[in-house]
């Protein structure tokens, strides 16, 4: 019934299959509603429900349907968030968060391997037993 479907303001998660009837969508903040690009079957009609993206989460619902047959195709439409981060040293001015750096194992590991041996150290100073005291068993 419907083939080649595309979001051409969006970012479809999957590739459209026909036979897959839920999809997410991530849009850009100022996107007000979903625009389609699709082919259809012949005496196949289309229509769009819910269509206006005034939240950051919507469900848009599309309606494929012929004489013999119909299909529900159920898109979750998110928008964009920025994130900003205000500071004193650029009198508040805000500052777009865009990178994602992804860090390797190995620094994980390094990192976690110098705070476990840090924590040991603080906790061999904090219940240090100075020599010739006793304990609290009086030994």
């Amino acid at each position: 019934m419907i083939h080649d479907l595309k979001i051409l303001n969006g970012n479809l998660e999957l590739d459209f299959n026909e036979y897959t009837y839920f999809y997410t969508v991530i849009v850009p903040k100022d996107v007000k509603a979903l625009e389609f690009s699709y082919k259809l079957a012949d005496d196949t009609y289309v229509e769009v429900k819910n269509n206006e993206l005034d939240k950051d989460e919507n469900t848009v619902v599309l309606d494929v349907y012929n004489v013999n047959e119909d299909a529900t195709y159920t898109f979750l439409v998110y928008k964009e968030k920025t994130d900003t981060v205000s500071g004193i040293d650029n009198y508040m001015k805000s500052l777009e968060i865009t990178n994602n750096k992804e860090v390797n194992l190995y620094e994980v590991q390094l990192l976690a391997v110098g705070i476990f041996f840090f924590i040991i150290i603080i906790f061999s100073i904090i219940f240090k037993v100075p020599k010739g005291k006793k304990n609290l068993t009086g030994k």
